[in-house]
């Protein structure tokens, strides 16, 4: 809904505050005139002195509600701030004499005793002196209006940013999610051919696998889950670490090191894997045909620490300094990383000579605290 729709919405809040206000000053200004009788010790006459300031007070109400109304419709029109004054300052002017006119009459039609001028001259010097404070009641709610929904506009402006901030991060993350998969299942078909003329048992049982962990992602895709617990994460990563180890046999060698109740703990999905594809992808080389990678996940100070070493070829100087900027992999998970966390997570690949490491360090969640935080 639109803010022009909503300043189209009756609000009673802000017609009740106003009235309220309005009738703290009359009950102030019964108090004013009681204290001016007592201090000229003249007889009050409490029925014509109440019926008086009920005739005003009900007079004001009208007023008041009309002035809100047409404030709100200059608020609709959008008009410019000088003409805005000075239209306001015209209507103040004529409302409060209209206003106290009104008061007169109705109280002269209820047969008040007050004496009236009987001169023109007299008559406006009245005026002049009577209208003051309904001038001022005027501006006061006519601010107070403004105000309002100048206060309201911005919460509906700052709700509507919140809502399209949030879309365009829930569509980011579902394209960086959806380029990963393509990206996983063609490099993983890749790796099945290359073994179809080595060994075609063993790239049917690579087939096999990979049947069972694309069921597992999609199942991941399906329900839109951008932050999965670490135990679903670690299931994907080990069937393809069961494809790459049918592909290289005693050449990969896999070492885990999974800290003690992380198996909640939630993790972006598909995070993991793209880090030991690259790993094994960058570090076989002609003078390293044997490829080690440890993959430790740890618990540190409220926050998931996840390293992928390797002791491959490492890389070159050119590569090093264009890791987030290459490839599909490292530059795709540094994107979601930002999308999802901001500011606070840390993303570095570090040579080792030889080798590399990619070490991440994330917010520690568990699927229990996420009812609060997850994105979808």
């Amino acid at each position: 809904m639109s803010n022009k729709a909503k300043l189209h919405l009756p609000d009673t809040w802000l017609t009740l505050s106003i009235i309220g206000l309005y009738s703290i000053i009359q009950a102030f200004t019964l108090l004013r005139i009681y204290a001016m009788l007592q201090l000229d010790e003249m007889e009050i006459n409490w029925p014509e002195l109440l019926q008086d300031r009920l005739v005003s007070w009900l007079i004001g109400l009208a007023f008041i509600i009309l002035i809100v109304q047409t404030t709100r419709r200059f608020l609709l029109e959008n008009k410019s701030w000088s003409r805005i004054v000075t239209i306001h300052f015209f209507f103040a002017l004529i409302t409060s004499v209209i206003w106290y006119s009104c008061i007169l009459l109705l109280s002269a039609l209820l047969g008040s005793e007050d004496p009236l001028p009987s001169s023109g001259t007299n008559i406006f010097y009245w005026y002049l002196m009577n209208t003051d404070k309904l001038f001022l009641l005027y501006l006061v709610t006519v601010s107070f209006t403004y105000s309002y929904y100048y206060f309201q506009r911005d919460s509906i402006n700052k709700i509507q940013r919140s809502e399209m901030q949030s879309q365009l991060l829930e569509t980011r993350l579902k394209i960086l999610q959806s380029q990963l998969h393509p990206h996983f299942l063609f490099n993983t078909l890749n790796s099945i051919a290359s073994l179809m003329d080595i060994d075609v048992k063993r790239a049917k049982e690579m087939v096999a696998d990979l049947g069972d962990l694309l069921r597992q992602v999609l199942e991941n895709s399906d329900k839109e889950m951008h932050l999965v617990p670490l135990s679903k994460e670690l299931e994907i990563l080990k069937k393809y670490v069961s494809i790459e180890k049918t592909r290289f046999s005693e050449d990969l060698e896999i070492e885990w090191d999974i800290g003690p109740n992380l198996e909640r703990a939630q993790i972006p999905s598909l995070l993991l894997q793209p880090l030991v594809e690259n790993a094994i992808q960058h570090g076989f080389s002609r003078h390293h045909t044997q490829l080690k990678i440890g993959i430790q996940l740890a618990r540190s100070n409220g926050h998931m620490q996840i390293s992928i070493t390797d002791n491959g070829k490492g890389l070159t100087q050119e590569e090093e300094g264009q890791v987030f900027s290459t490839g599909m992999g490292l530059s795709n998970t540094f994107a979601r990383l930002k999308s999802l966390y901001g500011d606070q997570f840390v993303f570095s690949v570090e040579n080792l000579y030889p080798g590399v490491r990619n070490f991440i360090e994330i917010p520690c969640t568990s699927d229990v605290q996420m009812g609060e935080n997850e994105l979808v």
